[in-house]
């Protein structure tokens, strides 16, 4: 059986999961079903017939990931299916019938869990870039020097704009 497989890009932010579960719906209805997920908004497509997926992001900081196998299982018997991890984004879909729930989260308090584990690995890995950014300025020219303040400073705003955007999001779920 010979399989077709298209690559799109399309940019989410961490806190529009939503918006990305929407859009992947959307294809599975045009017959593309993601196959997997890349690093820096790519998406492998298969070409197929058109079917109502539902599609369904999930973080976990794999660095602390113990459970993993029980963490999947949980959801393979729940009739998902994990099709892979993208930056810690878990990715599930599942074919939808009638009658049957189409969410893993079913309560805003799971969500605000989701985007707190984002917040704590955000939290974990924006101290451990700085440290690598200042220690290995040894011997640097001036020029160097200014371009790392320049790198320090962009993923500083990176990182605050992250949280101040993941922190809306919870908001927005507890008013739920």
């Amino acid at each position: 059986m010979n399989q077709t497989f298209i690559q799109k890009t399309k940019w989410f932010w961490p806190w529009q999961d939503n918006q990305e579960e929407a859009w992947l719906e959307q294809m599975s209805k045009q017959g593309l079903h993601l196959k997997q997920a890349h690093f820096m908004s790519q998406y492998d497509f298969v070409k197929g017939q058109p079917e109502a997926y539902t599609y369904r992001l999930d973080f976990q900081n794999s660095l602390k990931w113990k459970n993993n196998d029980e963490y999947l299982r949980l959801f393979t018997d729940a009739g998902w299916e994990h099709l892979g991890v993208k930056g810690g984004w878990q990715y599930f879909r599942k074919l939808v019938k009638s009658g049957e729930g189409t969410e893993i989260f079913t309560d805003p308090e799971s969500k605000i869990q989701k985007y707190n584990r984002y917040l704590t690995f955000l939290g974990l890995t924006y101290p451990s870039f700085l440290v690598v950014l200042v220690a290995v300025r040894k011997d640097w020219p001036e020029w160097m020097m200014w371009l790392n303040v320049a790198v320090i400073l962009f993923f500083s705003i990176f990182a605050i704009t992250f949280s101040v955007k993941i922190s809306q999001r919870i908001k927005q779920l507890k008013m739920l």
